[in-house]
């Protein structure tokens, strides 16, 4: 018996031998059962770029196989072809799938994660709220009004330290934006500041506070990656064990539900006074567009996420490239001479925020801001799945409830997408010959998704982005550190840099 069992194992041995020869230069090796999740595993740390590897090997499309025990292939692409088919042309035959709600437990009940009639009703009431021009100055007030309490007296101090000081002020610019659009997005939709940026003259002695949402809302969406990665039974069976990670994500549940109920129950009370001593017009229009609001918060709460990342790679690519930097600042300043010689302007004015009349102006720094999101996208994956059977024009049969993953991370650096300087930061690809920004199709540059899924905060994110981009590139000077691995990503459903965005700050003399 013994004997036998040897032999089995030697014959075992040979064959593993044999088969791992044989596709040592296979960069998606499909082993015996297990398919191709052990390459998956050794390369998680890389994930973006392994999948992107494995994309341009394949030709745009391939099917990630799982174990053959359980259900976890995915079909994983960045063709534009099959793009614009799955998003446009046969729109109706994809959905979230049966397990999406499962894996992105994280943005809960909102419009990212539902289809049918409540996709509809939600984006139909969030049309009507970015569409509203009194949100619409709400918002830019309160990012006006936080930028100057709160962001740039934070990088003053930083900057004043550094040069009263002998040793080197760092500033971590990720965690500093990260708090500055926590409380922003707070303010916006829940009428409320958490202050994890504290105010001009708070008594802090230049620390800043433990900022546990913010910590919560990175294990949740790590996450949603994870159980992109490992089988579903096993995730599961941690969730319910309370286990890994998957034991840091109630804990990460507990910190945001107290939270977000305190606050939300707090203005609930607040409006509820208002609404009850006051018979105003005006007060009765702002209560509907705060309930609007508080409906849509998961909305929201992605924008916090995305905006800070956006903002983290856009001062990192900047930063890298001096002679970008130069032709913002040029366009900057012409901006700004030409309010200068405006004569209905005050003193206020004459600061470092450019109004929005004025970002429209700012078309290389649009460019800039572009092109980042193309490298960085700040979500850097897609999930559908096929309700039906279909072929893609690439050929490819996709078979019924078959899952597909869009790597638009692995888009930005296909060179028959974006031609052989695709890898290249290149601002100017967005520029046509009339100087002007140029239209490129949403299934090519999908950051911010294609067909009937579109975001509708498309506009009011980059005028977001532009606003603190412009403020900060004028009234400062970032230097980085070179001294690790910075500027990699993270693996989250947000992409944000691994080891934060550590910078030297100084003041710009004008």
């Amino acid at each position: 018996m013994s004997t036998q069992l040897l032999l089995t194992f030697l014959y075992l041995a040979i064959f593993l031998c044999y088969w791992l020869l044989r596709n040592k230069h296979s960069l998606l090796c499909q082993w015996p059962l297990l398919g191709m999740l052990p390459s998956l595993l050794v390369n998680v740390r890389a994930l973006h770029d392994f999948i992107t590897e494995g994309l341009r090997r394949a030709g745009g499309t391939f099917l990630f196989k799982g174990p053959s025990f359980i259900k976890a292939d995915y079909l994983v692409m960045s063709d534009p072809a099959n793009i614009n088919h799955i998003f446009n042309k046969n729109a109706a035959n994809y959905d979230k799938g049966r397990d999406f709600k499962a894996i992105m437990e994280a943005l809960g009940d909102g419009i990212f994660n539902v289809d049918g009639d409540s996709w509809k009703l939600q984006r139909k009431l969030l049309h009507s709220l970015l569409n509203n021009s009194e949100f619409e100055g709400h918002s830019t007030q309160i990012l006006t009004q936080k930028m100057r309490s709160t962001l740039m007296p934070v990088l003053d101090r930083a900057a004043r330290r550094r040069r009263t000081t002998e040793n080197d002020q760092l500033v971590d610019l990720q965690d500093v934006f990260k708090r500055f659009m926590f409380d922003n997005m707070c303010l916006l939709v829940l009428g409320f500041d958490p202050h994890y940026l504290p105010d001009v003259g708070s008594d802090d002695g230049g620390r800043l506070p433990d900022c546990e949402c913010g910590k919560a809302f990175d294990v949740l969406e790590r996450v949603a990656i994870y159980r992109h990665v490992v089988p579903v039974c096993l995730w599961r069976l941690q969730h319910r064990l309370g286990i890994g990670i998957e034991g840091e994500c109630f804990r990460a549940w507990s910190t945001l539900d107290q939270f977000l109920y305190g606050s939300i129950k707090r203005k609930k009370q607040e409006l509820a006074t208002k609404h009850s001593v006051s018979n105003d017009v005006h007060e009765r229009k702002k209560l509907d567009l705060l309930t609007q609001v508080l409906v849509m918060k998961d909305e929201d709460d992605a924008g916090r996420d995305t905006i800070t990342a956006c903002l983290t790679w856009v001062i990192w690519c900047v930063a890298n490239h001096p002679a970008i930097e130069k032709k913002i600042l040029q366009e900057l300043r012409q901006v700004m001479a030409a309010r200068l010689l405006s004569s209905d302007i005050d003193g206020e004015e004459r600061g470092g925020f450019f109004r929005n009349d004025e970002l429209n102006k700012l078309v290389y720094l649009h460019a800039t801001i572009c092109e980042t999101l193309r490298l960085y996208p700040p979500v850097p994956f897609e999930h559908k799945c096929a309700v039906e059977a279909d072929v893609l024009p690439s050929g490819h049969t996709v078979r019924k409830e078959e899952r597909i993953i869009f790597s638009i991370y692995g888009m930005a650096r296909m060179e028959e997408i974006w031609g052989e300087d695709c890898l290249e930061f290149k601002p100017e690809r967005w520029i046509s010959e009339k100087g002007t920004i140029l239209h490129v199709p949403s299934y090519k540059f999908m950051t911010f998704l294609a067909g009937a899924r579109t975001c509708l905060g498309k506009n009011m994110s980059f005028t977001q982005v532009k606003s603190l981009a412009s403020a900060l590139l004028w009234n400062y000077k970032f230097e980085l550190i070179d001294d690790g691995p910075y500027g990699r990503p993270t693996i989250s459903l947000v992409l944000f840099m691994k080891e934060g965005l550590k910078t030297r700050v100084s003041k710009r003399d004008h």
